[in-house]
């Protein structure tokens, strides 16, 4: 056997100088011993007792819980004999026997209060206590004990140093009296089940007593121990002369009694163990022998096989042997010197403390029975024991664990032979904690106790394990020891775990110490199977140090590694660059060969091959994914020390760590996928589909959904909307081209959502160029669908894979709100993207998601939508857009706002027509026209009702004209109409143009009188005047002669009127001139 030694992990936790005082008075003054123990309860406590003090701490940090000084009826105080944990009503307390000079007394003390509650008085010395039974009546609970014990309420097994052995009915339904040790009641001995017991306990009760029943009879030997094996039922009683007795609870008939090989030695501990899946319905019990209370050399312990016609599980999923047939002892272990012949003859030797670790793998996925009962996966039990040696001063203190299930294995041997004891036992293990005895001596230890949650094995180094690993040297716990002043923490390691330790110190040192290296692994079972039959000397230095390389990946000993990568780029030695080198190729290698084996594990997955995956399959997968973690950590480490690297040696290892990321997320996704029952895809008959109940990616229906979706929209589309406002064909588009090439791959696959398969799906993880929240993205929208049309619909599965890639919450309300938007529940999709934690929205979710709601009718919502979201607008499709939304939603004021907001040089004529189109067609036009207009504004209009057929928009341009005074225009327009209405037959459009006249002529009335007439004029269509050429001889004049004209003054029109006025202004001057003349006298 190695040596393996324990490390303390903390300092002498004392306990306070009030629990110290208290206990060590009584042992100077009473000449008492100090006693304690762990509870061994879940409640953490921890007991100390000397003479009449008992003192209650905690057994972690060795506080004080409780405590209670017990006071006898005469001068003489009793002392504290036996301590046991007793739980009731949701309360926590101690079963406590005192010794007094005339008898002993059995107290039920109440921590919460830490007073007594209860107290029994008995003839003897009270020597073992065992709890049967912490409830009473007809419950479930007490429904396996003998009917007369299910009339009690609380049942204790009391021994005393006769043999007398007494089930003490507490009376658990009477707590009301107060009752102390000094008031203690009597019993009521009864040798043999009465027909009555109800009314027996009764008038027992009524008179101030307890009623009890005789299992055992006084036989002159001590009892030295008691326990109840619940599993079986039954009461084990240990004798101080080596005898050992079984008691059927069920009948209260001894089943067994037999002598231990130890001799007449004490049974001083018994535990109860179960192996993993015995056919024979077979349990142990593990019997300690020691001479405790003398000086002595015997220490033994015994191994006995518990044999049963059937076992099985209670409704309460306890499990329940039945049918005792026999008892057999098969294995014995003397620990007082046969486990070390070569350390020296011990002088004494102590057993210390035992306990049985189970644990049980969770079996949700079993396909059997579930009412078969399940064994524990992990058994083990724990001995410690205290050796005294002579020559040496300090003793010695060892702790051994032996694992049943290994002893199975190697075919149950009836005692370790010393060969296995100089090697590696493959069922039992041993420490030393000789640490804790240099640290605190001289205090004694007075218990030692392994902590359950903290026993593992850790992660095996490869699958499947090997056989190393198994064994119990494996094992890594941590032990808390029970001194007589405090408490102290240690853990203690396995063999493979030490070794581990050593390579991550070995760090820059490992060329120097290869060989040790080697060896340790491979004793340790850290190395590839292969090479466990292959001699280390005929493997040269560099497969030596791969092999223990891939040992440090393996376990997550990267320390190795990076100790290495760190010390040889920091020194200039010219090894360091070859060593560097050596370290990244292999690296590598270890991840194409990962990648290698990854493939070989996931073909089956998704070839249609299998249907269920098997634990093997998962492990090995789990298996290369710790492998991709830990080899991406050493390549980062490579990144980040790297010095002076060229720039293609750095995008070379930049490459290699992407991949290898890439590749470690993938199988992270593989792995859920198929602990989610998704994979693998192994069923193609819709009809064995439905009779699953697990949910599967039903690729046909949800491909029927979407394109029938698809087909829809395009209807509703009716060319004016874009059909292709699904939100996941937004998301994949976003993806880029890649995405649409790898859905077109496989057989059937349209590059489009949905993908044909998860293997199609999953791929996309290996793809470089998108991000992962993207990848997450579209992971989640297809379990959404999942979910949907799976018939039992259950949120686990997207919240358990929320939490296994910590996805955050307002990514998932984000595609939650797109995915119900895609499937028609549009309120619901409004509340989850206006929830302020949901992640916001970018430009082009944005636009499609009010294409979606205007393209099915939905124009309200959008609106309510564009409000609320307020997103901003950097292009002219996108104000075309939200333009179209007011004007559906008739919001011609806020139209024209933000058209006149976001309109510049380039787009005015664009946006413009746009708001006008969409005016035409939605009856807006009256509105518009209502509103002021620049005069691009109005060139615009003008040209867009020009260019538009149909008498309605060259009437809304001639009621354009008119609002803004432009009469000619109108009545031109007008004349033109009049010219088209004489083709036409249609008799409304007669009546409109009676009506149109009639508004016209009011308006030319309004005119002045020369206005009118130019307009009227210019309305009227030129026409030029008809001429007729007729050709006529040149004229000849009459006369050719001139004459003088007379020279003479030439009248006027003009020249007259001059005149006239003339002679007006004359005549208004001199009358002028004459009434200011009258004025002036």
């Amino acid at each position: 056997m190695r040596d393996l030694t324990a490390q303390v992990t903390s300092s002498l936790l004392q306990f306070p100088e009030v629990t110290v005082e208290a206990l060590g008075e009584d042992e100077i003054t009473l000449d008492s011993a100090l006693c304690g123990k762990f509870s061994g309860g879940r409640s953490g406590l921890a007991w100390l007792a000397c003479g009449p003090q008992l003192e209650v701490v905690n057994s972690v940090t060795g506080e004080r819980l409780s405590a209670y000084r017990f006071s006898g009826v005469n001068e003489q105080p009793p002392a504290v004999r036996v301590v046991k944990e007793f739980s009731w009503q949701k309360r926590t307390g101690l079963l406590v026997g005192l010794e007094e000079a005339e008898g002993s007394v059995l107290c039920l003390y109440d921590l919460g209060i830490s007073r007594v509650v209860k107290s029994i008085a008995f003839s003897g010395r009270v020597t073992a206590i065992e709890p049967i039974s912490n409830d009473g009546g007809a419950s479930v609970s007490t429904r396996h004990l003998h009917q007369s014990l299910r009339w009690l309420f609380g049942v204790a097994a009391v021994a005393t140093d006769v043999g007398h052995v007494l089930l003490v009915d507490l009376c658990l339904d009477d707590l009301s009296c107060s009752q102390n040790e000094v008031e203690a009641s009597d019993l009521e001995v009864v040798t043999r089940i009465p027909a009555e017991v109800p009314q027996r306990r009764e008038a027992v009760t009524r008179e101030g007593r307890h009623l009890c029943f005789q299992l055992r009879s006084p036989s002159g030997t001590a009892v030295s121990t008691l326990c109840y094996i619940s599993r079986s039922n039954q009461l084990v009683v240990g004798f101080s002369d080596g005898y050992l007795s079984l008691g059927n609870m069920k009948t209260l008939k001894k089943a067994h009694y037999t002598q231990l090989g130890g001799g007449r030695i004490p049974v001083c501990a018994l535990t109860f163990q179960e192996p993993e899946n015995d056919l024979q319905n077979c349990c142990y019990l593990w019997a300690a022998q020691s001479t405790q209370q003398s000086e002595g050399n015997a220490v033994n312990l015994h191994l006995l096989q518990l044999a049963f016609g059937g076992r099985k599980c209670l409704a309460s999923g306890e499990v329940m042997y039945e049918g005792f047939t026999c008892c057999v002892k098969l294995f014995s272990l003397d620990l007082s010197g046969g486990i070390f012949p070569w350390r020296g003859q011990a002088s004494n030797t102590k057993f210390l403390s035992c306990q049985t670790i189970e644990k049980f793998c969770n079996h949700a996925d079993r396909q059997d029975n579930v009412n078969e009962a399940i064994s524990p996966d992990t058994s083990v039990s724990i001995f410690s024991w205290q050796v005294n040696t002579y020559g040496q001063e300090k003793p010695s203190v060892h702790l051994g664990v032996f694992d049943i299930n290994r002893w199975y294995h190697a075919q149950m041997p009836e005692s370790p032979g010393p060969e296995e004891f100089l090697h590696d036992c493959p069922y039992f293990a041993l420490w030393s904690l000789d640490p804790v005895i240099s640290m605190t001596s001289p205090n004694l230890i007075l218990d030692i106790l392994v902590h359950e949650r903290s026993l593992s094995r850790g992660v095996p180094p490869s699958y499947p394990p090997p056989e190393q690993f198994f064994n119990p040297s494996t094992y890594n716990f941590d032990v808390t020891c029970l001194l007589s002043s405090g408490v102290v923490h240690m853990t203690c390691t396995g063999f493979q775990k030490e070794t581990l330790k050593f390579l991550k110190k070995s760090g820059p040192l490992i060329s120097e110490a290869i060989r040790d290296s080697y060896s340790r692994c491979l004793v340790a079972g850290l190395l590839s199977p292969r090479l466990v039959d292959v001699q280390p000397s005929s493997l040269s230095q560099e497969e030596q140090l791969e092999a223990v390389l891939s040992a440090a990946v393996q376990t997550g000993s990267l320390e190795l590694l990076t100790g290495c990568i760190k010390h040889w780029t920091s020194e200039e030695q010219p090894s360091s660059a070859v060593n560097l080198r050596f370290v990244l190729e292999w690296t590598w290698n270890k991840v194409i060969c990962t990648k290698d084996e990854l493939d070989q594990i996931c073909v089956p997955l998704f070839d249609g091959s299998c249907n269920f995956i098997d634990p093997q399959t998962l492990q090995s997968l789990q298996h290369c994914q710790l492998l991709l973690s830990n080899l991406s950590t050493v390549l980062n480490c490579f990144l980040t020390e790297a010095r002076e690297l060229t720039e293609k040696g750095f995008s070379d290892l930049t490459n290699k760590q992407v991949v290898t990321s890439l590749i470690f997320l993938y199988v992270q996704l593989v792995i859920w996928f198929c602990r989610s029952s998704l994979l693998p895809e192994g069923l193609d008959d819709q009809d064995d589909h439905m009779h699953l109940s697990r949910p599967f990616y039903n690729y046909p229906l949800i491909q029927s959904y979407y394109t029938g979706h698809r087909q829809k929209l395009e209807r509703l589309s009716r060319g004016k909307w874009d059909s292709d406002c699904l939100m996941i064909d937004g998301m994949v588009s976003q993806l880029g081209a890649e995405v649409e090439k790898l859905w077109q791959r496989d057989e059937g696959g349209t590059g489009k959502y949905p993908p044909v398969s998860l293997h199609a799906l999953l791929d996309l993880y290996l793809l470089e160029s998108i991000e992962e929240s993207d990848k997450h993205a579209i992971t989640i929208y297809l379990l959404l669908d999942i979910i949907h049309f799976f018939p039992n619909k259950t949120e686990t599965l997207l919240v358990s894979f929320l939490t296994a890639f910590a996805i955050p919450w307002g990514l998932v309300k984000l595609i939650r709100g797109f995915w119900l938007l895609d499937h028609n529940d549009y309120e619901n999709s409004l509340a989850l993207l206006f929830h302020p934690a949901t992640l916001k929205t970018v430009s082009w979710q944005h636009m499609r998601i009010i294409q979606s709601l205007m393209c099915q009718g939905e124009h309200r919502r959008a609106l309510r939508y564009m409000q609320m979201m307020k997103p901003s607008m950097s292009s002219s499709s996108e104000v075309r857009l939200f333009l179209t939304v007011l004007l559906s939603n008739r919001c011609m004021v806020e139209a024209w706002g933000l058209l006149q907001q976001h309109t510049t040089k380039l787009n005015i004529e664009e946006l413009l027509k746009h708001m006008y189109e969409v005016c035409r067609e939605m009856g807006l036009m009256e509105d518009l026209l209502k509103l002021p207009f620049t005069d691009t504004e109005k060139e615009c209009l003008e040209k867009f009702l020009q260019t538009r057929s149909g008498v309605q928009n060259h009437e809304f341009l001639l009621v354009h004209h008119l609002q803004r005074a432009n009469y000619i225009p109108a009545l031109q327009l007008n004349q033109s109409m009049k010219a088209n209405l004489l083709n036409g037959r249609d008799p409304r459009l007669r009546e409109r143009a009676v009506a149109r006249n009639s508004l016209l002529d009011q308006y030319i009335k309004i005119l002045p009188t020369v206005q009118r007439k130019l307009a009227v004029e210019r309305a009227k269509p030129y026409r030029l005047p008809s001429s007729v050429l007729r050709e006529v001889p040149r004229p000849k004049p009459l006369s050719t002669a001139t004459r003088q004209a007379n020279a003479g003054n030439v009248h006027t029109r003009t020249s007259l009127i001059t005149k006239v006025l003339s002679r007006f202004k004359e005549a208004w001057l001199g009358n002028k001139t004459t009434n200011f003349s009258e004025y002036k006298k």
